[in-house]
């Protein structure tokens, strides 16, 4: 209520039961949106990915007809192919898409032979998968994409725009250069909107998506 913003939530359960539970609760608080984190860590050698696949796709079915705010899925690159979950997903009514999820990873200390668990910023160059599958999928599902990992300036922002990416989300680079960095990275990116003559985003999103990038 404080914010004049709308307001999605993030949410990460593991069985279908807390995750329809949490999703009917957050949507109670006034949350604009839902972003379901959508990932696997599997440890049983039996476990096949059309079974994880499987359970996403109808956890996703549910959540989505389960409340009325827009639900998005906030997804791992870790699929044989992404590009059939998304489709697949898709055709359950979620509104956009968020690619790709960056997770902690575990490390080791050799000396004290214990566990490790570093905060790892990313870096310009981790924003090349969500390049590569934004392009893919730009004009060929029907939810928004939203683009994210990697993303640190305006040019990395004009990037994945110029793959087909709705939007970007930043985050590593809020913690290195702090929250009036947003403010620079808008007023670049309308200075080469200006430069190159677009006046609007939808002048140049998708320009070089897989579909006019041939």
């Amino acid at each position: 209520q404080s914010l004049r913003v709308p307001v999605i939530a993030s949410l990460n359960a593991v069985s279908r039961e807390t995750w329809l539970e949490y999703a009917r609760q957050l949507e109670s608080t006034g949350a604009d949106g839902l972003e379901l984190n959508f990932y696997a860590t599997p440890s049983d050698l039996d476990r096949t990915a059309a079974d994880i696949e499987g359970e996403q796709v109808a956890i996703l079915k549910e959540v989505v007809a389960a409340v009325k705010v827009p639900v998005a899925v906030k997804l791992s690159y870790f699929y044989t192919n992404p590009l059939n979950v998304v489709k697949r997903m898709d055709q359950t009514g979620v509104k956009g898409f968020v690619l790709f999820n960056r997770f902690f990873q575990p490390d080791f200390d050799v000396e004290k032979e214990s566990n490790l668990f570093p905060h790892n910023t990313s870096n310009s160059v981790d924003n090349r998968i969500p390049l590569r599958y934004a392009g893919l999928l730009a004009g060929a599902v029907k939810a928004d994409i939203c683009a994210n990992t990697g993303i640190l300036t305006a040019q990395d922002a004009l990037k994945l725009l110029l793959a087909g990416a709705n939007a970007v989300q930043i985050v590593s680079t809020l913690f290195k250069n702090r929250i009036p960095f947003v403010a620079s990275m808008l007023a670049e990116i309308e200075e080469w909107m200006g430069r190159k003559g677009y006046k609007r985003l939808e002048d140049f999103r998708g320009k070089m998506s897989a579909r006019n990038n041939r």
